[in-house]
């Protein structure tokens, strides 16, 4: 990946990768698809919520300018009986944010969630001879499902409604690749379009697999088709110092901030 041009980091841009991150507005139900996540705009705050499935109940671009909406935005999740999770940027916190939340109940309770960004590949790769790369398609939507699950380690309590879920949603994903090592399905991403920026996200190996070089395939594989897609900028995300951070530094992308999540650990 060439640096270079990657646009300096500011206040605007981090505002922009934050949006980018969060959901799409949909016009989704949870009443039309079990599992299938309902998208709200609050002002510039993004809220998600869902029910079964892989945890979806997340609030994104919340700052001082909604402070307002606040209620609306808990009473969102309180009409399903489910709780937020705030997940703020260095740029939306603020004091005020701060002691908001905290009056409510709230309190932080992770700092680890990396946002990196930079600029696609110019210089189209291949992987390792043992790995191999391919998207998905419906001969092998099952494989990339199973090892979507395993490689995330999905707790068996809701595992089998979050593969339903993929399966059923497998359209509407962008585009989802698929790793062998030797043959055998080994690990997954994805990638997504949006205005010209490609977002790395959904990447995950089977734990056997694990530092044989498949995260780093499809991190180089995605930036790769970012490139031929013309992407402008790439963004992806991981646990800070993570396996996943690592490759993707590695592959030329920086760190541009990192989240802190917000909950209540006793719902009023």
């Amino acid at each position: 990946m060439v640096s270079r041009d990657v646009p300096l980091l500011t206040a605007d841009l981090v505002r922009r990768l934050e949006r980018l991150i969060a959901p799409e507005i949909t016009t989704g139900s949870l009443g039309l698809e079990p599992g299938a996540p309902t998208i709200a705009q609050f002002g510039a705050t993004i809220a998600t919520k869902a029910r079964g499935g892989p945890p979806s109940n997340k609030v994104f671009c919340f700052s001082d300018a909604d402070l307002g909406r606040l209620g609306d935005i808990l009473a969102f999740y309180a009409a399903d009986a489910l709780e937020p999770t705030f997940h703020l940027t260095p740029v939306s916190f603020s004091r005020r944010v701060c002691a908001e939340l905290a009056s409510l109940g709230f309190a932080q309770h992770e700092f680890q969630q990396a946002i990196l960004y930079g600029l696609p590949s110019t210089e189209l790769t291949s992987p390792p001879p043992a790995i191999t790369v391919e998207p998905v398609t419906d001969a092998n939507l099952e494989e990339y499902v199973r090892t979507f699950a395993d490689g995330f380690e999905w707790p068996a309590e809701w595992r089998e409604s979050g593969m339903e879920g993929m399966r059923r949603r497998s359209a509407s994903d962008g585009q989802r690749f698929l790793a062998r090592y030797h043959g055998e399905a080994a690990a997954v991403a994805t990638l997504r379009m949006r205005g010209g920026v490609a977002n790395l996200g959904g990447g995950a190996t089977v734990p056997r697999f694990r530092g044989r070089g498949c995260h780093r395939a499809l991190v180089r594989h995605r930036l790769d088709v970012a490139y031929m897609l013309g992407s402008t900028l790439v963004i992806g995300s991981a646990d800070f110092g993570s396996g996943s951070f690592r490759n993707q530094q590695r592959a030329g992308l920086r760190l541009a901030y990192i989240e802190s999540g917000w909950r209540r650990a006793n719902p009023r």
